[in-house]
């Protein structure tokens, strides 16, 4: 392949595209002691790569993602993927991954820049190299990938906190008067879906693409999709704010940790307040706490335009670690 060429020439090692779902288990294993390495508690589990891979919506398997081999076994990869806006720009992402024992050799940053050059193509060939830009996401603490960005002219555009609260104490926080939690249904899942959409809108990266039944679909297939520890709160038919919880066993295994994630804090406008988000938060250190976690956590934006932060420190939350997300535009 023509974008393969100019790979480097390292000893024991070789590149290739993606063979298919026997891939799946070695990359997902790749990716997560990779971001590990970066100081990064965010395991990918092989049932998230196969959703993402099963049915593609924002990429191509064969085209977008590299593969680096050392002896038969994956040691690293390079992925890229697609999120338009509706004012017809495009995001390319970017991500590469590498095992630690293999880092130091200009591997990981020349598998960034065969990313870059995969993208200029891409973006030439798709009519968007004008009204493009790569984007790729780092945490702020000192490490290798991070420091690859910022060695590449890469702008910062994004902040996240992650959020960590013990399970210790919990609070008994009653639901305002009129709603009630009921355990979540297939039926449900449409409107959850759509909630969790209007939530987003409003985020500096929102796009309309990702909102589809496909990508409904795909989320339904990933580690995160655990409806029986969702906390959902109900007007008559109407869903009035959730918090999906979920828990990731590798994730756990992996940081040694016993950790919940509290995420897609969500109340409906109308019924802003009134202490629903509070006690939907305090339902679910309990539901987790139930499930044997020592610790609740959550990831919130930091120019999130509701400014969330005072509502999740008054609840107990501390900030562990900072992330950042960069652009660079794909024109010269």
């Amino acid at each position: 392949m023509n974008d393969m060429a100019d790979m480097p020439t390292i000893p024991e090692l070789t590149f290739r595209r993606y063979h298919g779902k026997q891939d799946l288990p070695k990359m997902a294993k790749v990716i997560s002691l990779s971001r590990a390495a970066d100081g990064v508690d965010l395991a990918t589990t092989e049932e998230d790569l196969a959703a993402q891979f099963d049915d593609p919506l924002d990429f191509d398997p064969k085209a977008d993602v590299l593969i680096a081999e050392a002896g038969g076994k994956i040691v690293g990869l390079a992925r890229v993927w697609r999120k338009n806006f509706e004012n017809g720009s495009r995001a390319y992402g970017n991500s590469v991954e590498l095992l630690p024992e293999w880092r130091g050799r200009g591997i990981r940053e020349r598998l960034f820049e065969h990313n870059e050059e995969h993208i200029r193509r891409c973006a030439k060939k798709e009519g968007k190299e004008k009204t493009s830009f790569f984007e790729v996401w780092a945490i702020d603490s000192e490490n290798e990938w991070r420091s690859i960005v910022l060695g590449k002219g890469y702008t910062p555009v994004q902040h996240e906190l992650d959020l960590v609260r013990s399970l210790d104490e919990i609070a008994e926080i009653p639901l305002p008067e009129g709603l009630e939690i009921r355990p979540v249904k297939p039926e449900h899942y449409a409107k959850i879906w759509q909630a969790n959409k209007e939530a987003m809108r409003k985020d500096w990266d929102f796009s309309e693409d990702e909102w589809d039944e496909q990508h409904m679909k795909a989320f339904m297939e990933t580690s995160a999709f655990q409806p029986g520890l969702w906390q959902v709160a109900w007007d008559g038919d109407t869903l009035a704010g959730m918090v999906l919880n979920y828990i990731v066993d590798e994730e756990n295994q992996q940081s040694g940790k016993k950790r919940g994630h509290t995420e897609y804090v969500f109340v409906r406008e109308k019924y802003r307040g009134r202490g629903l988000a509070r006690a939907l938060l305090a339902r679910s250190f309990k539901v987790l706490k139930e499930r044997g976690m020592d610790e609740a956590m959550l990831r919130m934006e930091v120019e999130n335009p509701h400014d969330p932060l005072r509502l999740y420190e008054g609840m107990g939350f501390r900030i562990e670690k900072h992330f950042t997300w960069y652009h660079k535009s794909v024109a010269p």
